[in-house]
């Protein structure tokens, strides 16, 4: 089945959709297309179960003690790369 494409005033959208101001009393192209909604459901569940099989394929190579640092790692890395640039003179 083909899209169905459309050009009008955004206008005439405002009582179905919540457009952003840029895209408001402006003219927009509106494009159809048929809803695959059953694979979109199987591939939600695909994604789902890859996910938990990899994550035990690489559970084996987790490190517990690690694990703490993991939780502060972004903030550690943040204020250790912020003190590298004031040494380098905020270059």
């Amino acid at each position: 089945m083909e899209a169905l494409r459309l050009t009008l005033n955004s206008s005439r959208l405002a009582s179905v959709i919540d457009l952003p101001l840029a895209l408001r009393d402006c003219e927009v192209e509106v494009i159809i297309l048929p809803s695959h909604s059953t694979s979109n459901v199987e591939q939600a569940d695909n994604r789902e179960t890859n996910v938990e099989s990899i994550m035990g394929i690489l559970k084996e190579y987790a490190n517990p003690e690690l694990r703490e640092l993991e939780k502060s790692a972004w903030e550690q890395a943040t204020v250790e790369k912020y003190l590298e640039n004031m040494n380098d003179g905020g270059a």
